[in-house]
C-alpha cells in the first residue's frame, strides 16, 4: 500500500515539455536602462538649455553694442554736419560783409551827387536819387542795415567822430549832434563806421 503511495505515474509518453523561463528579471534591466537613458536626457537638457541662453544673451548684448555705436556715430555725424554747416555760414557772412563794406561807399558817393547836383539839372538829379535808392533797398535786402544815430550818445563801436562842437549842458555832454556820413552793419557785424558830429562840455 505505502509502495503504491511512493511511486509515481509514469509521464505520459508524446505529451510536450512546458518550460517556464522568467523574464521579469529582463524587463526590469531594460526598464531600468530607460530610466537611467532618460535621466541622462534630463541632466543635459538644462545644459543645452543654458548653453542656449547664454548665446542669446551674448548675441543680444553684441546688438546693443552695435545699436548703441551706430547711434554715436550718428551723432558725430550730425554734430560734424552741423559744424560744418555753421563755419560755412561764418565764411559766408564774412565774405558779404567785405563786399558790402567796399560798396557802402558807392552809395555814399551817389548821395553826394544828390547833394551836390545843380537844381537845374532835375533829370539828373532825379535819375540818381533813383539809382541811390535802388541801392540801398538791395543792400537792405540782403541783411544791410543803417546805424541809427539820432537822439544818442556817441558809441566808440560803431560811431567815429569827425567833428565836435561845444556845450555846457552836461546832459548834451557826449551826444551825437550830426550825422556826417551812414553806418552800416550787417549781421551785427559793422562793415562801415557812422562818421558824426559830437557835443563835448566845456571844462
Amino acid at each position: 500500500m505505502s509502495e503504491n503511495k511512493s511511486k509515481l505515474p509514469d509521464e505520459p509518453k508524446g505529451e510536450p515539455v512546458i518550460n517556464i523561463v522568467d523574464r521579469r528579471s529582463s524587463l526590469l534591466e531594460e526598464e531600468t536602462g530607460d530610466e537611467i537613458n532618460t535621466n541622462n536626457i534630463d541632466d543635459r537638457l538644462p545644459t543645452y538649455v543654458e548653453k542656449l541662453k547664454q548665446e542669446v544673451e551674448e548675441k543680444d548684448k553684441r546688438l546693443r553694442e552695435y545699436i548703441a555705436a551706430y547711434k554715436e556715430k550718428s551723432g558725430e555725424d550730425d554734430d560734424f554736419r552741423k559744424r560744418l554747416e555753421k563755419d560755412n555760414d561764418v565764411r559766408l557772412d564774412q565774405f558779404k560783409a567785405n563786399l558790402f563794406a567796399r560798396l557802402v561807399p558807392i552809395l555814399d558817393n551817389l548821395n553826394r551827387a544828390i547833394q551836390t547836383a545843380s537844381s537845374s539839372n532835375e533829370a539828373l538829379q532825379q535819375g540818381v536819387e533813383l539809382v541811390a535808392k535802388q541801392y540801398a533797398r538791395e543792400l537792405k535786402n540782403n541783411g544791410v542795415e543803417q546805424i541809427d544815430t539820432q537822439n544818442r550818445k556817441f558809441n566808440p563801436q560803431t560811431d567815429e567822430v569827425v567833428m565836435t562842437e561845444d556845450t555846457s549842458d552836461p546832459e548834451r555832454d557826449n551826444m551825437i549832434v550830426q550825422e556826417l556820413e551812414p553806418g552800416y552793419i550787417f549781421k551785427e557785424k559793422l562793415i562801415k563806421a557812422a562818421r558824426v558830429k559830437v557835443a563835448n562840455i566845456k571844462k
